[in-house]
């Protein structure tokens, strides 16, 4: 298996140019510093400069590098939290905080936190409380002003060095090399020569060497000339207004840059580019058709009129679509003069109605898209939404005093918060909302049993049985019987926490009957599921059939994450009944579910039954790699409540055995190399087996890859991972990832070294 680097870097899609004694600067200063924050004013580069910072030292940090990105953050309440999803920690607690200090604890690991002035106070002392307690924690942040937490490095971002007034040569310039190359960009071609160095030269200077200002006039000569784009930043120097609100000098070079490609937009580019401001972490087409279209811009036009802004470098796209919507970005500052200007054209209420109104029907797919096969699909684009989803809930609370929206936005994000860490931040926005909007009413009744989850989720069951409780009552009162089936499933579920298996087997019973009596598919799955997860820890024999009951509806309705459940624990049930290729069979097959949902800690509990099955059948040393495995992704998941389950089956016994079995050498030494595998080697090693990968299934119809994707296995086959991918094509990791997907899903596979016996096997045919 071929070494990887960790984290959650992206790939960058343009090159970094410049900028080297400042690189070479940082690198020295995080060899002893614990936080060094880069500072200057918006547009300077601090962001670019940090990622590239990252890239060039993250081989120094054997845990990796890790992006958190704080911009559309409103306050610094959920920093921890946002934090921590990041980091890829699911399901954290009630204090974040704790889980991040556990997470850090021991790792040579560098955070990465991006724009940190408009929440600084929270932010300085969430950073502070981490590298108190977590020693070998470094830290990379921007700013525009410092953190002044204790011990504190600071690095000021000038602008890029520009040539000398008077001297005839550029050479050596970062700020016209990288004009140079964002020129050629737009217009394929173009080099600085004899004939426009002057010019160039000029307008680098004119803008201060100001990154972002470069860019967006580099960008111009789409459609204008080298003295077109000089004479017109000498016109409108002098008369623009600081829309941007900035003091600097030199950032009022920058807003006249800005206000200048603002000017150079139709009436109708202007207007959309407003709208548009109203969109956090990105967008899709779709997306802006539906919020932005109106009396100035027609639902028609919104295609061609991004298209324009992208042609004018005021929107960017986010890497390649290849399969889904193409994502389309706006730098923060392009946001901030489109807000500004938005408000002072009195629609942004208008425009943020539509906004909520936009991602509240996407939350609510989730009523009708969980437990089907569309529920993949929808929990994706609800994760990738997440901040959009983020802006609409605050906008309802802040603006709109509407607590009822946020009921109805945030209850049907179940599935949505089994993969991801967001149950925190949407565990808070239930209860705040519930304990603001009293009215009896069917919203209230589903918002209570889906905090109550939310609550279970994080461990705590009194608050989880609390709320079910309430949920119950409503329902009862209002005659909702779906919502009764759903209170009693999670009063079965809260009640694991108490301890008492008994209850929680007979309260599982009981709600898988109330489902099954109202139609409840979803209902009776996860309570069969809850009843067969107990009754297995009891050594109840009634667990094979509720396992197996439950597996059957989840396949019936084609749910991949309630399958994947389902096959975990009737896999285990078969492991104990002695059927271990059954059982093997079954818990690779929820290992490759649990892993295409996105829940690790699914993987975590497939490789530790897995383990089982291995020291069954006495191979001891690949049940130590497989238990290390488990390990590691346990590490790198505080989902609370997984744990928990898996805890209550005893399966450390497992463990036990192994290390009986081997001696320490022999044990230590295979549980270490599967505690270094990533999830994608996790993946091939369980499914895979031991040394050699499972022969390829030939499709029973030829199967025709793309050119791009035939490139992207053949790179799987040499052993090259997502992020390494996505750095040899240059496209986001996201993206890479999505090749992989839908090559496995083409050609029948279910891991990765079934791609390369494929890509081998043709390499032998064509020979």
């Amino acid at each position: 298996m071929t070494a990887r680097v960790r984290g959650n870097l992206p790939a960058e899609v343009t090159s970094f140019v410049g900028r080297r004694r400042e690189l070479a600067e940082a690198g020295k200063l995080l060899r002893s510093a614990r936080l060094l924050t880069l500072t200057g004013p918006g547009g300077v580069g601090k962001t670019r400069m940090a990622r590239q910072i990252a890239a060039e030292v993250r081989r120094s940090f054997s845990d990796g590098v890790w992006l958190v990105e704080l911009a559309d953050l409103a306050t610094g309440e959920m920093a921890p939290s946002v934090m921590a999803s990041a980091l890829g920690l699911f399901h954290t607690t009630t204090d974040p905080v704790i889980d991040l200090v556990d997470h850090f604890q021991g790792k040579q690991l560098l955070l990465v936190v991006d724009n940190c002035e408009h929440i600084i106070e929270p932010v300085a002392a969430l950073l502070s409380k981490l590298l108190t307690a977590a020693p070998t924690l470094r830290v990379l942040a921007t700013s525009r002003q410092v953190l002044g937490v204790e011990g504190e490095l600071v690095l000021p971002v000038r602008p890029l060095p520009t040539p000398v007034p008077g001297r005839p040569l550029a050479a050596g310039s970062d700020a016209v090399a990288l004009f140079a190359e964002r020129a050629a960009a737009a217009l394929p071609g173009f080099a600085i020569d004899e004939g426009n160095r002057e010019l160039v030269t000029s307008i680098c200077q004119r803008l201060d060497g100001v990154p972002l200002a470069i860019e967006l006039a580099a960008a111009r000569l789409r459609a204008y000339s080298l003295e077109d784009i000089l004479a017109r930043l000498d016109d409108s120097f002098h008369v623009l207004v600081s829309a941007l609100r900035t003091t600097p000098e030199r950032h009022r070079t920058l807003e006249s840059t800005v206000d200048w490609s603002y000017r150079l937009c139709s009436a109708a580019e202007q207007d959309l580019w407003a709208r548009l401001s109203v969109f956090a972490d990105g967008f899709t087409v779709g997306a802006a058709e539906e919020v932005c279209a109106g009396d100035a811009v027609p639902r028609k036009e919104v295609f061609e009129l991004i298209a324009g802004l992208v042609d004018k470098s005021i929107v960017t796209r986010d890497g390649e679509a290849h399969g889904r919507a193409a994502r389309l970005q706006m730098l923060g500052l392009l946001r901030e003069f489109g807000a500004e200007r938005l408000r002072e054209s009195g629609e942004e209420r208008v425009v943020r109605l539509r906004h909520r109104d936009y991602f509240r029907a996407l939350a609510l797919r989730g009523s009708t898209d969980y437990f089907s096969p569309r529920e993949l699909e929808w929990s994706r684009s609800a994760r990738r939404e997440h901040a959009n989803i983020r802006a609409a809930v605050e906008f309802c609370q802040t603006e709109l005093q509407d607590f009822t929206a946020v009921l109805e936005i945030v209850s049907p994000l179940q599935l949505y918060r089994v993969g991801a860490s967001f149950v925190v931040e949407e565990y808070r926005w239930l209860s705040t909302a519930l304990d603001l909007d009293l009215e009896p009413s069917e919203i209230r009744a589903r918002a209570s049993a889906a905090c109550s989850y939310a609550a279970s989720l994080m461990g705590d069951g009194d608050e989880g049985e609390r709320r079910a409780i309430e949920s119950e009552a409503l329902a009862k009162q209002l005659g909702l019987q779906q919502v009764l089936a759903d209170a009693a499933c999670s009063i079965a579920r809260a009640s694991f926490f108490r301890g008492d298996s008994a209850r929680t087997l007979e309260l599982a019973r009981e709600a898988a009957a109330i489902c099954r009596e109202v139609g409840n598919a979803a209902g009776a799955c996860e309570a069969l599921y809850r009843a067969a997860v107990t009754a297995f820890g009891m050594g109840d024999r009634r667990a094979s059939e509720f396992a197996e009951d439950s597996l059957a509806l989840a396949i019936e309705h084609g749910s991949p994450f309630r399958t994947a459940s389902g096959l975990w624990i009737a896999g285990l049930q078969d492991w104990r009944k002695g059927e271990q290729e059954r059982a093997t069979v079954r818990l690779r097959e929820a290992l490759t579910l649990f892993h295409s949902v996105g829940f690790v800690a699914g993987i975590a509990m497939c490789c530790e039954a897995l383990a089982a099955v291995a020291a069954s059948e006495g191979d001891f040393e690949r049940a130590a790699c497989l238990w290390g495995a488990a390990d590691a992704r346990w590490r790198g998941s505080a989902a609370i409540f997984a744990k928990a389950v898996v805890r209550s089956l005893d399966t450390e016994l497992v463990d036990q055995a192994i290390r009986q079995a081997l001696s320490e050498a022999s044990y230590h030494a295979a549980f270490s190399r599967g505690a270094g595998f990533s999830v994608e080697e996790t993946l091939e090693y369980a499914v895979g087996g031991p040394s050699q990968p499972p022969a390829a299934r030939p499709p029973s119809e030829p199967v025709r890859l793309t050119p791009r994707e035939t490139e992207v296995a053949e790179l799987v086959a040499g052993g090259m991972s997502n992020r390494d991918i996505a750095g040899k094509l240059v496209i986001a990791q996201r993206t890479a990832e999505g090749h992989v997907e839908r090559i496995l899903t083409k050609l029948g596979f279910r891991s990765r070294a079934q791609i390369a016996v494929w890509v081998a096997e043709r390499s032998q045919t064509r020979e």
